[in-house]
């Protein structure tokens, strides 16, 4: 990408306009907080500056945006190492009594734990298919796979899901 400081500055700009919302979005869907996904977005944004250089196609600028968030995101995670609970919840011996909002934010905190061990690629097919709602085909549109491996790659994850115990629509839906 070649031109003036100000061209690369302007044309930065015009991606984080058009492309803010939705890597915001990705993070507040992984972060759960408002504030950390903000954060997240801008931190995904000052990677961008630095890689807009190398990335060679436009068409690949939202893909990779969404993967970044994807992994940076993943890796805030990581270095929690604990999982916040409600202390009602923690210690009480039931959770019929958790309201459903609840329930949800405790079982995407299952689904990232058992992203998190899983390769890059894994996990962003996952994370386009069952929290973005995006089909195979566009799926492979946006990661450059073929909808074969997509198959295989959500098939790996829906067998880890099941052999946690628990069935696949509670991990994912609550």
């Amino acid at each position: 990408m070649a031109g003036t400081n100000r061209e690369k500055e302007n044309e930065l700009r015009s991606l984080y306009e058009r492309y803010a919302p939705l890597v915001h979005a990705r993070c507040r869907s992984i972060l759960h907080s408002e504030d950390e996904a903000w954060d997240a977005t801008q931190e995904v944004f000052m990677k961008l500056h630095n890689a807009l250089p190398s990335i060679e196609k436009k068409d690949s600028i939202y893909s990779w945006l969404l993967s970044t968030a994807t992994n940076y995101c993943i890796s805030l995670l990581r270095r929690r190492r604990s999982v916040r609970f409600d202390e009602e919840i923690h210690s009480a011996g039931s959770t019929d009594h958790v309201p459903h909002q609840e329930k949800t934010l405790l079982l995407k905190e299952v689904v990232r734990r058992f992203l998190s061990p899983w390769d890059r690629k894994i996990r962003e097919v996952v994370m386009y298919a069952y929290f973005d709602g995006y089909k195979q085909e566009e799926i492979a549109q946006l990661t450059g796979l073929g909808t074969s491996t997509i198959r295989k790659y959500l098939t790996r994850f829906k067998r880890k899901a099941a052999g946690s115990g628990l069935t696949f629509e509670e991990v994912m839906y609550g």
